[in-house]
C-alpha cells in the first residue's frame, strides 16, 4: 500500500513537472472554490431548506384542515319483501360533503412543536455558516503546509546545489595535488543524503499538495501551483489581540456553538411536545352533507339541492393506555434532550481547544520569530566565515559542515515562523468573525 501511495505522489509530480505551470492559485481562489464545491457545505443547504419547510408546517398546524368527498353507490341484490317474495332491486345513494376539524387543545403540543421547528432551523442555519468557516480554515491549514513544504524544497536545492559545487571544486583540487580523498569522499556522503532529503521533502511537498486541491475538489492536479505569499515583517511583528479578548470574541461569534445551543433548546421543546402525549386532546368537527337516494321519486338535482344536513361536533379525546407507547417516546426524547446537552458541551470544548492551539501556535512563532531572524543573521554571517576558513584549509569539514546545518535550519525556523504568524492572525480572525 506504501508502494502504491509513493508512486501514486511520483506520478503526480511528473505530471506537474512536464506541463507547463500555467495556472497559479491564489489563497483567495482556493478559498472561494472549496466553499462553493464542497459536499458538506451543500448537504447542509440542503438541511436548511428541509428545516424552513418543518417550520413553516409548524405555524400550519394551527390551522383548522378542510377536505371535500364525492361518492356514488350503486346497490345490486335481492331481498325479501312483507309477502315473503323474493325481489331483485337496484338502488343509489350519493351523499357529497365538506368538513372541517379543528383542534382546541392538545396540552400545548403545537406550541411546543413550532418552538422545535424554529429552533431547529436557526441550528441548521448556524450549522450551514459553521461549515463554512471550517473549509476556510482548512484550506488555509492545507495552504500553510504546501507553503512551508515549498520553502523547505527551495533550501535543500540550494542546499544540494551548494553542495554538489564543493564536491566539484574538491574533485579538481584532488586533480591537481593539493586535495585530499577524505573530503571528497564526505562530500560525496552529504550529497547523496541531501539528495535523499531532497525526495522526501518533493514527495512531502506532493502530498500536501494533493490534500490542499482535494480540498477545493479541483478537477485537474496538472500544472498547479499555488501563490506566494508577500509577508511584510510590519506585518508579522505587529502585537495581536490578548488570549482573553481573542478567546471572548471567539465564543460569542462562533456558529457551531450557536447551532448546538439551538440544538439543545429544539430537543427541550421535543421533549415537551411528547410530555402533551399524556393529556387529552380537544378537538371540534364540522360538516355540510347532502344526499341522495334513489328510492325517493325527486330526481338527483333537486335531491342534491335540497337533502342536506349540518352538524359540529365537539370532541374530547382522553389517552389512558397507549400498550406504552407515549412513555417510550418521552423517555427517547428525554435522552435526545441530555445528548444535545452533552454535545453542547462537547463543541464549547471543541471550540475553545481548538482556539487555544491556534493561538497558542501564533504566540509561540511570533516569540520565536525576532529571535530565528537574529540567529539566522548570526549563523549565515558565521557560516560565510567558516566557508572561507575551509576553503583555505584552516578548519575541518565537520565544523563546515555542522555550520551550514545551522544555517539551513535557522533559515527553515525562519520561514516556518513567518507563515505561521501570517495564516494563524487569519484563522483566529475567521473565528472571530473578522
Amino acid at each position: 500500500m506504501r508502494k502504491f501511495i509513493f508512486g501514486l505522489i511520483l506520478l503526480i509530480g511528473i505530471s506537474v513537472d512536464a506541463q507547463d505551470s500555467d495556472r497559479i492559485l491564489t489563497l483567495q481562489e482556493c478559498i472561494d472554490m472549496a466553499s462553493s464545491r464542497n459536499l458538506t457545505i451543500k448537504q447542509n443547504q440542503n438541511n436548511l431548506i428541509g428545516a424552513k419547510s418543518n417550520r413553516r408546517q409548524a405555524y400550519y398546524n394551527f390551522l383548522p384542515n378542510l377536505s371535500a368527498r364525492y361518492n356514488y353507490l350503486i346497490i345490486d341484490g335481492s331481498a325479501i319483501n312483507n309477502a315473503g317474495q323474493v325481489v331483485n332491486s337496484t338502488s343509489r345513494r350519493s351523499s357529497p360533503n365538506i368538513n372541517s376539524n379543528l383542534i382546541l387543545f392538545n396540552a400545548f403540543a403545537n406550541h411546543h412543536l413550532l418552538n422545535t421547528m424554529k429552533h431547529q432551523y436557526e441550528s441548521s442555519l448556524y450549522q450551514l455558516e459553521d461549515s463554512k468557516i471550517d473549509i476556510k480554515a482548512t484550506v488555509i491549514r492545507n495552504y500553510l503546509n504546501v507553503l512551508v513544504d515549498t520553502e523547505n524544497v527551495r533550501i535543500s536545492d540550494q542546499r544540494l546545489e551548494f553542495l554538489e559545487e564543493q564536491l566539484d571544486r574538491e574533485k579538481k583540487r584532488v586533480s591537481v595535488g593539493v586535495g585530499n580523498l577524505e573530503t571528497v569522499y564526505n562530500f560525496q556522503s552529504q550529497v547523496a543524503n541531501e539528495r535523499l532529503n531532497n525526495v522526501t521533502l518533493k514527495n512531502q511537498y506532493q502530498s500536501d499538495l494533493l490534500s490542499l486541491l482535494q480540498s477545493i475538489q479541483i478537477e485537474s492536479y496538472s500544472g498547479i501551483q499555488i501563490e506566494q505569499l508577500n509577508i511584510d515583517d510590519i506585518e508579522i511583528l505587529v502585537e495581536y489581540d490578548s488570549y482573553e479578548i481573542v478567546m471572548q470574541e471567539i465564543l460569542n461569534y462562533s456558529f457551531r456553538l450557536k447551532s448546538a445551543n439551538e440544538s439543545q433548546v429544539a430537543a427541550l421543546s421535543q421533549f415537551k411536545q411528547t410530555k402533551s402525549s399524556r393529556y387529552p386532546t380537544v378537538s371540534i368537527f364540522g360538516q355540510h352533507e347532502r344526499n341522495f337516494a334513489s328510492t325517493s321519486e325527486v330526481e338527483y338535482t333537486s335531491q342534491i339541492q335540497n337533502n342536506t344536513t349540518n352538524f359540529v361536533n365537539a370532541s374530547i379525546n382522553i389517552p389512558l393506555f397507549s400498550r406504552y407507547q407515549n412513555q417510550n417516546n418521552i423517555d427517547n426524547s428525554k435522552v435526545a434532550m441530555l445528548n444535545a446537552q452533552l454535545q453542547n458541551d462537547q463543541a464549547l470544548l471543541d471550540v475553545t481547544n481548538a482556539a487555544q492551539r491556534d493561538y497558542l501556535d501564533l504566540v509561540s512563532a511570533q516569540t520565536s520569530f525576532k529571535t530565528a531572524q537574529e540567529n539566522y543573521e548570526a549563523l549565515n554571517q558565521t557560516f560565510e566565515f567558516i566557508k572561507k576558513r575551509f576553503e583555505t584549509g584552516n578548519t575541518d569539514f565537520y565544523s563546515y559542515l555542522e555550520s551550514l546545518n545551522n544555517k539551513n535550519r535557522a533559515e527553515a525556523q525562519l520561514i516556518n515562523a513567518k507563515y505561521t504568524i501570517v495564516l494563524r492572525k487569519r484563522i483566529l480572525d475567521l473565528y472571530r468573525g473578522k
